[in-house]
């Protein structure tokens, strides 16, 4: 696939017929109404407070697609999707940001922060997620330009560890999959862990930052990855997705973990990318026999007492 015009207004060029008679629709418009579908859908799917975007931060951020374009392939975009099956139900949706990002040895051309990804409970089960997944990295290479080829996915997942005891039962009942199950499928799906303190600033001017995560990739191969690749990828997602095109080092969440990777990129260090399978196994006999731990990262390292 080659695209060499600039991304263009109608939200049909984002069309895509699936097998099985599924249906992608997906936009760059902030008022396009597959804006409203996702969103309405997104509602019944994600509970917490500070992990929650408002219809309006949404536009804000497709709102930011406008003029990234005006010379060559833009250096980054952001999407809405949503799928649905022949009859016209929704399935799922995802909201991801694409960036293109400085050439480095051996790693993808393309970070995308997949800001959010979801299936409908009743069509949980049929294989949806990883269809979503090769959605995601689809339109993004068609938004730039075909740059994308194989992206780096970076997702953020409840850390199980952290959330106090309400926060854990809340999520698990509305989403219908239990937090460390979550976890595990998306390992299935090829994420590994990175390990780095990870901090979500806050989405609006009423919500707190949000440390209880787990900030997770696919599409590495190897168990490394350089901090400047994290860095670059970070300070276009905290910009767009987080803070709607305010410059990141405003904001103390943001500035203090660029600040980290910029030291640890200039010194050529590389993050390490962790399996935390066998950490999650330690979590199966439910979270009254959990072991005395403050986050998946240190259980997955052996540091917990």
């Amino acid at each position: 696939m080659q695209v060499d015009q600039p991304i263009p207004d109608s939200d049909e060029t984002w069309a895509l017929g699936l097998e099985g008679g599924l249906h992608v629709s997906a936009t760059i418009r902030p008022l396009s109404p597959i804006v409203d579908r996702f969103f309405e859908a997104y509602e019944r799917a994600f509970v917490l407070p500070n992990e929650k975007e408002g219809i309006e931060g949404f536009r804000a951020c497709l709102a930011m697609n406008a003029g990234n374009a005006s010379s060559g392939p833009p250096s980054h975009c952001e999407l809405i999707a949503v799928i649905e099956d022949e009859e016209g139900a929704l399935l799922g949706g995802a909201n991801f940001l694409a960036t293109a990002i400085q050439p480095l040895p051996r790693h993808p051309s393309v970070a995308v922060a997949l800001n959010y990804l979801f299936i409908d409970r009743a069509a949980r089960g049929r294989g949806y997620s990883r269809l979503l997944l090769s959605v995601v990295a689809q339109l993004s290479a068609r938004a730039l330009g075909d740059r994308a080829g194989h992206p780096a996915i970076f997702i953020e997942q409840n850390d199980p560890l952290r959330m106090t005891e309400a926060e854990y039962y809340e999520d698990s009942e509305r989403g219908g999959t239990d937090q460390v199950e979550r976890l595990r499928l998306w390992q299935h799906l090829g994420a590994l862990a990175v390990d780095f303190a990870y901090v979500q600033p806050a989405l609006s001017a009423d919500q707190a930052a949000e440390d209880a995560l787990v900030y997770s990739v696919l599409g590495f191969s190897g168990r490394q990855m350089s901090a400047r690749f994290l860095h670059d990828h970070l300070r276009s997602f905290f910009q767009i997705s987080v803070l709607k095109g305010r410059d990141p080092t405003s904001d103390p969440t943001a500035a203090a973990q660029l600040r980290d990777l910029s030291v640890r990129a200039d010194a050529g260090e590389m993050i390490a990318l962790l399996d935390i399978g066998p950490a999650l196994e330690k979590l199966s006999s439910g979270r009254a026999h959990w072991p005395q731990c403050n986050s998946i990262f240190a259980l997955a390292r052996g540091d917990c007492g």
